[in-house]
């Protein structure tokens, strides 16, 4: 693929992304797996506010995820690392600072 074409692919990545600011989201990379509140979308990064990192996810239809930890400020994602930004049931889950965060349910 040549450059222009990959670059109007990632622009779009951004286009749609910003379309999910303000809304609780999940950012799976290669290695790891977030979730939080995205707060904001550049040419080269989300931030999420109040995030985790996803250890065990489990179902996408499940209420939370089984395992995760809570992540102290907001977190930066290299856009070029995320590989899908989306919405499962358990990335709606109380987020860490909101009540219910950390119980089971």
């Amino acid at each position: 693929m040549d450059e222009k074409k990959s670059d109007t692919k990632f622009q779009n990545f951004v286009e749609v992304s910003k379309s999910f600011v303000g809304q609780k989201v999940a950012v799976l990379c290669a290695r790891y797996q977030y979730r939080g509140v995205l707060s904001e979308v550049t040419d080269d990064c989300l931030i999420l506010a109040n995030p985790t990192a996803v250890e065990i996810s489990g179902a996408s239809a499940s209420d939370r995820p089984q395992t995760e930890d809570a992540v102290d400020g907001s977190l930066v994602v290299k856009s070029e690392a995320v590989e899908i930004l989306y919405q499962p049931n358990w990335s709606q889950a109380p987020l860490p600072g909101e009540e219910g965060y950390g119980n089971e349910s």
